[in-house]
């Protein structure tokens, strides 16, 4: 039987290298037919059924092949496990599946930094930690599990912890990129400039590793910027997007295309006056990133009635499971005309299914996820007493804020070319005023610059709209010590400030196409 096994299992692979899925699949099935419990296989056939665009089967096969690693304890297989379950945000179980794993394993600690990058990633750095600390009596000083300890505690907000940490990791390997350029986005040097050569010295070491190189870019650009040497800065922002946008796939048509198809959507009714909220209401804060979204996630975090899920995927997983296809964000104009034909009730009872452990006691939920902004018009449909809160902020600000960020894995691709970015804002835009015509008492705009100068005020509209009284010690968001796995989670520690107001003049010249490109719109 083993023979036959290895037999199919090859066959297999050669025809997923051939690009034959179908023919991949076959083989696979074949392999289930004579022995079911294999993990391997069945997260295989989770990786087809996704580029087959088959959502269901792809969901099931991955929950498959966890729960096998589960009853078979096969914990070297875990992270795999985990990965492909954190596809589907399907957050619970990887919490469930990690957590319930034997700890003293060597398969299981050889893959502790994975793992607790998994449980950081779905807001558990204290589990992160701990595992990570279990590892480490049984291991060398070890460059990644410093890096990945330094994440746990930035998300906790364990500041100085986590910079003694990355620097251990540098220490322990002084060409690590993503040491660098992590520690340089988590605090400025003391003094400013202090860090730019050992920065240097690892760009020269990573002259053939494009991403390496692309992180200590950046990492470059924000040394040199806190160090007040902007052109400089702007050079290296400019080299690292470039090596980003080379790797990334980004179709500025089909973009436009299915945000017009979005805005082709008919109105939703307003909710009717005096209606009764429902046990659970979701709060969706949405928006383009580095925009002030996480700032104002706290502060709805902060009341007393309300509780705070990060950045959750549930939304666009809950479109995608009722549709049984991959909804990307934004959609795309075929994706939008499939969706026309799903039942929203479904969507938003699958939603609710994903999220109601969440609300604990509180009657509200913050689901801060910039993306569903493309997906408003669904929300509103599927979830009636839903409230959708949109960050907007001064257009040339927003701009500069997403192009110098290096967002992780193939997020924002629009954002590191000046041109694409420029036109993704002024799309952005043209949808934001399309839901506020369209969705009526579902959608409202919060401006950056007003939250940041009079938060209160701000506070007080947006908590009003979600149907919560007005708690003015909200606004203080240093009291909020929940866990935060954004990109912004070093600075959310601190309180509102309106130093990013204005911040891009500084690159004022450099930036000249940016602007030219938004003013000419406006103009035009």
């Amino acid at each position: 039987m083993q023979q036959e096994l290895d037999r199919l299992w090859r066959q297999a692979q050669a025809f997923e290298a051939q690009g034959d899925f179908a023919q991949a699949r076959t083989q696979y099935e074949a392999i289930l037919a004579i022995a079911p419990r294999q993990p391997v296989v069945h997260l295989r056939l989770s990786d087809i059924a996704q580029r087959e665009g088959r959502y269901r089967d792809a969901r099931n096969a991955a929950l498959a092949a966890a729960d096998i690693v589960r009853d078979m304890r096969r914990w070297e297989v875990l992270p795999f496990a985990t990965l492909r379950l954190l596809a589907f945000d399907e957050r619970d179980r990887v919490r469930e599946l990690i957590l319930g794993a034997d700890w003293s394993q060597p398969a299981l600690l050889s893959q502790a930094v994975v793992l607790s990058q998994h449980l950081w990633l779905i807001d558990e750095p204290e589990h992160a930690l701990r595992l990570l600390d279990t590892a480490q009596q049984r291991a060398r000083p070890h460059p990644m599990i410093e890096y990945s300890r330094a994440n746990a505690l930035r998300n906790s907000g364990r500041l100085k912890e986590a910079t003694d940490a990355l620097e251990r990791a540098i220490a322990l390997a002084p060409n690590d990129a993503l040491a660098h350029w992590t520690l340089a986005y988590h605090e400025k040097a003391d003094p400013p400039g202090r860090r730019i050569a050992r920065v240097r010295a690892a760009l020269d070491a990573n002259a053939h590793e494009p991403l390496a190189k692309a992180h200590l870019h950046y990492a470059l650009f924000k040394e040199l910027e806190d160090a007040g040497e902007d052109a400089a800065a702007f050079s290296e922002l400019e080299a690292g997007a470039r090596l980003m946008r080379a790797q990334l796939r980004y179709d500025a048509q089909a973009e436009a295309a299915g945000i017009d198809a979005l805005r082709a959507l008919p109105a939703v009714a307003p909710p009717p006056t005096g209606e009764a909220f429902a046990a659970h209401v979701p709060i969706f804060v949405v928006g383009m990133p580095r925009t002030g979204t996480t700032v104002l996630e706290r502060i709805l975090g902060n009341h007393p009635h309300v509780a705070s899920a990060g950045e959750l995927n549930a939304f666009v997983h809950a479109l995608s499971e009722a549709g049984d296809l991959f909804v990307s964000s934004p959609p795309t104009a075929d994706m939008v005309a499939r969706l026309r034909e799903v039942d929203m009730t479904v969507v938003g009872r699958e939603y609710l299914a994903r999220t109601q452990r969440r609300y604990g006691a509180k009657t509200h939920l913050v689901d801060k996820t910039p993306l569903n902004v493309f997906h408003a018009g669904w929300i509103a449909r599927a979830l009636p007493q839903a409230k959708i809160l949109c960050m907007v902020r001064e257009p040339v600000d927003a701009c500069f804020s997403n192009f110098k960020e290096m967002f992780s894995g193939d997020a924002y691709a629009y954002s590191y070319d000046l041109a694409e970015l420029a036109g993704h804002a002024l799309r952005f835009g043209d949808l934001v005023a399309h839901w506020e015509r369209t969705l009526p008492g579902r959608f409202m705009t919060v401006s950056y610059e007003a939250m940041v100068s009079d938060p209160s005020s701000t506070a007080k509209a947006a908590m009003e709209f979600c149907g919560l009284s007005f708690e003015a010690s909200a606004v203080d968001i240093t009291r909020n010590t929940t866990s935060s796995s954004t990109a912004s989670s070093s600075q959310v520690r601190e309180a509102i400030h309106a130093r990013g107001i204005g911040a891009w003049r500084r690159h004022a010249d450099a930036l000249a196409p940016l602007i030219d490109r938004l003013e000419r719109t406006d103009r035009g």
